[in-house]
């Protein structure tokens, strides 16, 4: 028995520390990896090589549609998009946090809002780009929305089950000289593609009457925090609700009230909020890839109308 026990302990001894060596191989080889197309910005974040004047924060309508380099062009200081596809607020004010431990306050907060800025706050898409963070310091502030489990925090090279391949791709991105380019400048990216009405017909015809976008009390009482914080801090906040396509808007049967919760919000404190849902963009798929998303030609147009308005506020 003691002898059994004795080669257990050896081979825990020996086993252990490999699968943390291996853990931080792999982690190490996706963070140079383009397994997710957000990893450049993570590694740009726990980095410090950010610390932007204007920081743009929202979902992919924020990482599609507002251009940093528009920004620096007209306002001649640093800008940086983290929009993050497919997030809400929740985890979008989550890599806020995880920026403002590794980098310097920002002047100016430009923040997309939208529909689904309210929903419950949970990670499932593109849970990849957290995978080789969740065992660094701030591993804790994702804890709260995800569905990372226990497990996944604290056993080396569980949390990889989740996503076939990663593993995979980890270590052999691991050997590579460099970091993969993702095709983004300061993490934005505009596509130029064409009206494509699939998305649009289909969502439609799975919601004859309509559809109701779920909102989430917790993430209105989160959000409204983030705007007491910034006044704290005397960050200049702009609420930009980014163009739309019409018909797409008319299917969703709350929209206008999850609209009043940001024109309240506007009112109250208060904060610029830039409204171009009803702008005539909004009319014209020939500016659109699909009915949440602008093409190249689109973000153009748009970043004329929003560098115009802003003129007025960042000085």
């Amino acid at each position: 028995m003691k002898k059994l026990l004795y080669k257990l302990v050896i081979f825990i001894l020996i086993t252990v520390p490999l699968c943390y060596a291996f853990q931080w191989i792999i982690d190490t080889g996706l963070k140079k990896s383009n397994f997710s197309p957000e990893y450049k910005e993570w590694n740009d974040i726990v980095k410090s090589k950010i610390n932007a004047a204007i920081l743009i924060q929202g979902s992919s309508r924020a990482w599609v549609h507002i251009s940093p380099k528009a920004l620096e062009d007209s306002f001649k200081i640093p800008a940086y998009n983290l929009g993050m596809d497919g997030q809400n607020f929740p985890i979008q004010k989550a890599r806020y946090d995880i920026y403002r431990k590794y980098n310097k306050m920002p002047a100016y907060i430009i923040q997309a809002v939208d529909v689904n800025f309210f929903n419950n706050p949970v990670v499932s898409y593109d849970f990849n780009q957290f995978i080789p963070y969740l065992n660094e310091d701030f591993g804790t502030i994702l804890k709260e929305h995800s569905f990372f489990t226990y497990k996944d925090f604290t056993f080396p090279l569980y949390k990889y089950s989740h996503s076939p391949g990663i593993a995979t791709e980890g270590f052999i991105s691991f050997f590579r000289s460099g970091v993969k380019d993702n095709g983004k400048y300061k993490g934005f990216r505009s596509y130029n593609s064409n009206w494509n009405p699939i998305m649009l017909d289909t969502f439609a015809r799975n919601h004859p009457n309509g559809f109701n976008v779920a909102v989430d009390t917790g993430t209105i009482t989160k959000f409204e925090q983030f705007i007491q914080d910034c006044k704290k801090e005397q960050i200049k906040l702009i609420l930009v609700y980014t163009p739309v396509e019409r018909n797409f808007q008319n299917l969703l049967t709350n929209r206008d009230s999850i609209i009043n919760i940001f024109t309240r919000f506007a009112e109250k404190y208060p904060v610029t909020y830039l409204d171009y849902s009803k702008n005539s963009i909004c009319t014209d798929t020939s500016l659109f890839y699909n009915p949440n998303h602008l093409n190249a030609k689109g973000v153009d147009s748009f970043n004329k109308l929003l560098l115009n308005d802003l003129k007025q506020i960042i000085k």
